[in-house]
């Protein structure tokens, strides 16, 4: 009787380890499905700062929760994302701005079409010697960088502070474009990579947020700073790009909502320091200050 009883337990036992290891298998393979369903989505960057990929994994993570697993590929020069997109090997890209999608499409006889606004650098002029715009003084130089759209922004920056006045029409000027200045100023055209250093000559200059943020200077610390998203402003808004045969596919809109989401917006503004804005309709926006503001919250 009693090795009968045994018996029968160990029957039950067994039943009842059978039972929950059929649970367990069932559970774990559901898991591995819903995994398996997430459409893969794969975008391709430049080479991403901090901030970046602190973006992008929360927009990776809001992406699971609209059906899709964002693979990021990455590539170091400008041109590849969208030969890569071109060619049929990315889903979408998300590097550059209205403008440089513009002519990149023109000269490669391509469709890439802009799906969604992401990020836009905000135009800002510094000085070291000038806590005030009205504190330039006649006669005064200004350095801007020289390669074209940095250029381009650079003095739609200076027209829209009342600095100087551009020929009309023109999308992408040059200072030979400047038909008048209101304190008869000098615009200095350098590299770039030049315009930081250049601060300790000229009066003041406009410095892209790259070399702002690289020398750690607080971007409040500049004496104007351009509206992100004005006449001439918006062609230089950066886009997640895709195919324009791809443009409604539901797995294209699932990223642009992944990116377009309040917990990205609040941390591209916790952590660009006003380098970046986010650049949507709707989204958040930073609590943006000039040197001049700030002496007068002192004051």
């Amino acid at each position: 009787m009693k090795m009968g009883k045994l018996l029968k337990q160990i029957a039950i036992t067994t039943t009842v380890f059978g039972v929950a290891t059929i649970a367990t298998t069932t559970v774990s393979h559901a898991a591995d499905k819903n995994k398996d369903d997430l459409k893969t989505v794969k975008v391709g960057i430049n080479s991403p700062s901090k901030t970046d990929e602190g973006v992008w994994k929360r927009v990776k993570e809001n992406g699971k929760k609209e059906g899709i697993d964002i693979k990021l590929v990455t590539f170091t020069d400008f041109n590849q994302p969208n030969q890569a997109l071109n060619d049929g090997n990315l889903d979408a890209n998300a590097f550059q701005h209205y403008a440089f999608l513009n002519d990149w499409n023109d000269k490669h006889k391509a469709d890439i079409t802009a799906v969604g606004q992401t990020v836009s650098g905000t135009g800002r002029l510094y000085s070291d010697k000038h806590k005030r715009l009205e504190d330039i003084p006649e006669g005064g130089t200004i350095a801007v960088a020289n390669d074209p759209t940095n250029e381009a922004r650079a003095l739609f920056l200076l027209q829209d502070a009342g600095l100087i006045k551009l020929k009309k029409g023109e999308d992408n000027p040059t200072a030979r474009d400047v038909v008048s200045s209101k304190k008869n100023l000098k615009i200095k055209e350098l590299a770039a990579d030049q315009t930081l250093a250049s601060l300790k000559s000229v009066d003041a200059a406009v410095i892209s947020a790259t070399f702002v943020e690289a020398a750690g200077r607080d971007p409040q610390s500049a004496i104007y700073v351009w509206n992100v998203d004005n006449k001439h402003t918006h062609q230089y808004i950066n886009v997640i790009a895709a195919n324009k045969k791809d443009k409604n596919k539901w797995y294209t809109k699932a990223l642009v909502k992944s990116y377009q989401s309040k917990n990205v917006a609040d941390y591209i503004n916790k952590t660009s320091n006003g380098t970046q804005v986010p650049a949507w309709k709707g989204a958040p926006q930073p609590d943006l200050k000039t040197a001049e503001q700030k002496t007068d919250d002192k004051d």
